[in-house]
């Protein structure tokens, strides 16, 4: 099955698509997805809650969530970002070291997204700290330059990396235009399946195409609430 792993709904600051967007276009192009917001899950909330839009829809989704990651408490500094899967609570931004603890405690998966793409909050520490991820990003259809992916797919072809972390091509879509520009092949028609293809690093990355300029323009206005949401 075809999955798109990392996206953002209008319920982060610079996207523009509506959850119910995201599920019918989901499942006019077959794929499952994970909606991963910027510090929030509020879209997993309330009436509309898209977990229960997708099961009605019958597309498989994986609950998930980009947290902001600090140097520490005091300063607070952003040093990158990573991503959870299979989030049962919201993570608020924090260190590393706490965040590692609350998706274990969940018994969720850690993934690094745009792992060396130092335009968009790359977690600087990660070539350090990898074994603790479960996953990588090696293929975002928003890397402005697309070495910034050769590098990502250098460092997981490395010889003490490849086999022990699963690989993953995403969109990171903020309009409804590109989801599905990054995807994943993964085995797997349940949760279940899925993390245990992930564990065995089981997964094949299909680059379909890059985001557009205009794609990246709209995030900006999105930010100043210049454009509407769809």
């Amino acid at each position: 099955m075809l999955f798109d792993l990392h996206m953002h709904s209008r319920f982060s600051v610079d996207a523009l698509t509506k959850p119910s967007t995201i599920i019918k276009v989901c499942k006019k192009q077959g794929i499952g997805f994970s909606l991963t917001d910027h510090n929030n899950m509020d879209a997993y909330k309330g009436s509309r809650n898209i977990k229960q839009l997708a099961k009605k829809e019958n597309v498989f989704l994986i609950p998930g969530e980009e947290i902001k990651v600090l140097n520490n408490k005091k300063e607070k500094k952003c040093v990158g970002e990573v991503i959870g899967y299979f989030l049962n609570e919201p993570i608020h931004p924090s260190t590393f070291g706490e965040i590692g603890d609350s998706i274990k405690s969940q018994g969720a998966l850690l993934s690094c997204p745009h792992p060396f793409d130092w335009l968009r909050k790359n977690f600087k520490d990660f070539p350090k700290e990898w074994k603790k991820f479960d996953c990588m990003e090696i293929y975002n259809a928003r890397a402005y330059y697309k070495e910034l992916n050769k590098e990502s797919e250098r460092f997981f072809l490395g010889k003490e990396v490849k086999g022990r972390i699963a690989a993953l091509g995403v969109s990171d879509a903020h309009t409804p235009e590109e989801i599905g520009n990054g995807l994943t092949e993964i085995d797997a028609v349940n949760e279940e399946e899925f993390k245990k293809e992930i564990k065995k690093c089981r997964t094949k990355v299909i680059a379909n195409k890059k985001a557009t300029i205009w794609s990246h323009v709209q995030t900006q206005l999105a930010r100043k609430h210049y454009i509407k949401e769809r």
